[in-house]
């Protein structure tokens, strides 16, 4: 089992323990200072005060602190997620929900999104590539998941669902992307309810039941 690294003090001083978990709170500063392209090994060994050799003791490399540092944020994320199964009423309601919530997460954790929706992690980091996949792909399932209450669940039902989820996820972080383009103008409700409204729907009156035929009236409370 690994143990601590040690810190570097002065000379002569003798050296004190160092951690997986002050290595990480470094590296976490040294991301928010300069952002995950920046970030070297060597500034994030400096940070925490430790040789770049002892860091690799905890962890593979860049990108396995890149990895961890993503992880608590998007653990919060799934869990967000998981809850609204359980609060939200209706379906449609649901699925609208689920784009709120992401689409909220992702505004408050802007660098977390970039790197792993928008896809601009550094060459050489197919582990953080595949993390961001992975995440996408749990959304998706998430309003693949509430769709079906309203287009059906049956294996012929499947890909009107998986289509209708990835037309709104789409339409949703086209919005995200603008707004880093354009630097993230707020609130950025409106914007997304104007690229949401029209797909679902398109969606609603081509699938769903005639007499259900309606797009819930709902305000995106993302700021």
């Amino acid at each position: 089992m690994r143990g601590p690294c040690r810190r570097r003090g002065p000379r002569g001083a003798g050296e004190t323990p160092v951690g997986r978990e002050a290595i990480l709170r470094a590296a976490s500063d040294v991301f928010d200072r300069v952002g995950f392209r920046a970030a070297t090994v060597r500034a994030i060994a400096a940070e925490a005060g430790v040789t770049s050799a002892a860091l690799y003791h905890h962890f593979d490399g860049r990108e396995g602190l890149v990895l961890a540092a993503c992880e608590p944020k998007m653990s919060a994320l799934k869990m967000k997620l998981e809850t609204l199964g359980r609060a939200e009423a209706g379906p449609i309601n649901h699925a609208l929900a689920i784009l709120e919530t992401t689409m909220a997460w992702a505004l408050q954790n802007l660098d977390v999104y970039e790197l792993l929706f928008v896809g601009t992690a550094p060459q050489g980091m197919d582990k953080v590539w595949r993390q961001g996949r992975e995440l996408e792909a749990a959304c998706l399932g998430e309003l693949e998941g509430a769709l079906s209450g309203a287009f059906g669940s049956s294996p012929q039902d499947r890909p009107r669902v998986e289509t209708g989820a990835r037309a709104l996820w789409a339409a949703a972080n086209g919005v995200m992307c603008l707004c880093l383009r354009l630097g993230c103008p707020r609130p950025v409700g409106a914007l997304l309810s104007a690229a949401v409204e029209p797909v679902l729907r398109e969606m609603i009156s081509t699938w769903a039941d005639p007499a259900e035929a309606t797009v819930p009236s709902r305000s995106f409370a993302v700021h």
